[in-house]
């Protein structure tokens, strides 16, 4: 029987570390972008977040690691962590907060659903990965793989940000500010691209874009030749 070709895509952040090419040369197809939530989409519906031992903690300690994995939920169903490195670092430096870390492993567990794995190095992360993406992909008969997942949002303000985050170049903290100063998404969509430009953090060529994507009659894209964002920004 012939062996799934895996698809997996991969967060150009890990590129400084070696399991990229571990998958490539494990034969699975990788493909870098940048993700905005996750390290590795392995099916349609899971997503793999790899941490350090010592950044999981640490995640934890600062109150980073349950607000991310809210948002990891609110796009995926399927969550897995990844827990990279020797589990007795943990003993050693935050001895006295053992009962918080394994509240913390309970909590991601129960109340975010997600899956925790634990690995001993880069080499065993990437065959874990692999396995995971095999396994995942042949249950579902599938490779496709749909990175911008609608989430499940249950407020209006969730949404709205959701929104105004889906333009090129917008991220959270940027679509929080537009909403300010707008107030709402319909006066955002309607203001001039002066106004656009003025935001902090947004720029005259991103408003510029925005008013495009805004403005541009939609064509079907059967036959047609796509409108580039990259050579739109590239200009």
């Amino acid at each position: 029987m012939k062996e799934l070709k895996v698809r997996i895509y991969v967060d150009v952040r890990e590129e400084r570390s070696s399991i990229p090419k571990i998958l490539e040369k494990e034969g699975a197809l990788v493909i870098r972008r940048r993700l905005d939530v996750g390290d590795y989409l392995v099916s349609e519906d899971s997503v793999v977040e790899r941490k350090s031992v010592g950044d999981f903690a640490s995640s934890l300690f600062d109150g980073r690691l349950f607000d991310q994995a809210k948002r990891l939920r609110e796009v995926y169903n399927n969550v897995y962590y990844i827990i990279e490195g020797n589990i007795k670092k943990i003993v050693y430096r935050w001895n006295n907060r053992l009962k918080q870390f394994s509240s913390a492993m309970i909590t991601l567990a129960t109340v975010f659903d997600a899956k925790i794995l634990w690995s001993v190095n880069e080499e065993n992360t990437a065959y874990i990965i692999l396995a995971l993406a095999r396994n995942l992909q042949s249950h579902e008969g599938r490779t496709h793989i749909v990175i911008h997942k609608k989430p499940r949002l249950s407020s209006i303000e969730e949404w709205q940000l959701y929104v105004v985050q889906s333009f090129p170049g917008i991220g959270p903290r940027l679509a929080e500010s537009i909403l300010n100063e707008f107030k709402t998404v319909e006066k955002f969509c309607n203001a001039s691209l002066t106004e656009l430009s003025r935001i902090s953090g947004l720029g005259e060529r991103r408003a510029e874009l925005i008013k495009r994507i805004l403005k541009t009659p939609f064509k079907p894209l059967v036959n047609k030749k796509r409108q580039s964002l990259e050579d739109f920004l590239n200009k």
